[in-house]
């Protein structure tokens, strides 16, 4: 069950018609989207329930468009804005609609194609650093209720060498508001390795310190492992001072 806010109020999409009943017992979702009014209940095509926000039975300018002319109107969701034909398919994809107020889709990168880190998967990556469980980072980032979901797609995320990326961006944020830096653990383990009498302590910091300076090599999957487990568990008042991004208005971004 996923939502969206529009002036902060929440619209659901709901998964599975026994969801659908615990929210609303006395309404029943129509089967075909083109026959329902404002605020009916129906079945999107790709088998979700999802509340008709706005109807329209005559469109303005049907000569505008080649396929506006055969049809009877539009609807409007959460999610997009349908014309009411039988060549239009209703869905409750997200990311096929970058605004909900035009009739236009998208056909979207799929996570692992994509370059640069989308708005989400920073907050996702922030949640990480600070030590929330990747499956609650997920459902926190994207208003996920779905656990399965998001635990098979926060899985897939930390996959990913650009969230990966983020996520240590993340903790050296925290770490700067901290006033840790690279000079200040440098400093540190240099001490450890001239001055320890103990020969396990000196070999462990000559060790660390050569993974810092480059000298042995790290993986995705140490880095994966390796800095997202040691910075987990900072207190509130340490994690006050680092940055979360945040989404704008209307903004989406999900998955797929």
């Amino acid at each position: 069950m996923e939502y969206r806010k529009i002036r902060h109020k929440k619209h659901y999409i709901y998964d599975h018609i026994s969801e659908f009943y615990n929210a609303h017992p006395k309404q029943t979702p129509l089967k075909d989207w083109r026959e329902g009014k404002q605020g009916d209940w129906v079945w999107s095509d790709d088998g979700k329930i999802v509340q008709l926000l706005k109807v329209v039975d005559k469109i303005k300018h049907p000569n505008d468009r080649k396929n506006y002319k055969y049809a009877s109107g539009y609807v409007r969701t959460v999610v997009g804005t349908f014309l009411k034909t039988k060549g239009v398919k209703m869905d409750t994809d997200f990311e096929k609609h970058p605004n909900r107020y035009t009739f236009s889709g998208k056909n979207p990168k799929s996570v692992k194609d994509r370059e640069g880190v989308t708005n989400k998967e920073k907050i996702f990556a922030t949640n990480v650093a600070i030590g929330m469980g990747p499956v609650k980072a997920y459902m926190d980032a994207f208003n996920s209720d779905d656990e399965l979901q998001s635990r098979r797609k926060a899985t897939l995320l930390l996959k990913q060498e650009r969230v990966m990326q983020e996520v240590e961006k993340s903790v050296l944020d925290v770490c700067k508001g901290m006033g840790l830096d690279h000079e200040y653990v440098l400093k540190k383990l240099k001490c450890l390795a001239d001055n320890s009498s103990d020969d396990g302590i000196v070999l462990q910091s000559t060790k660390e310190l050569a993974k810092i300076i480059g000298t042995s090599g790290t993986t995705v999957k140490s880095r994966e492992m390796g800095i997202v487990g040691m910075f987990q568990g900072f207190s509130p008042e340490q994690l006050e001072k680092a940055e979360r991004p945040q989404l704008k208005e209307g903004e989406i971004d999900e998955v797929s």
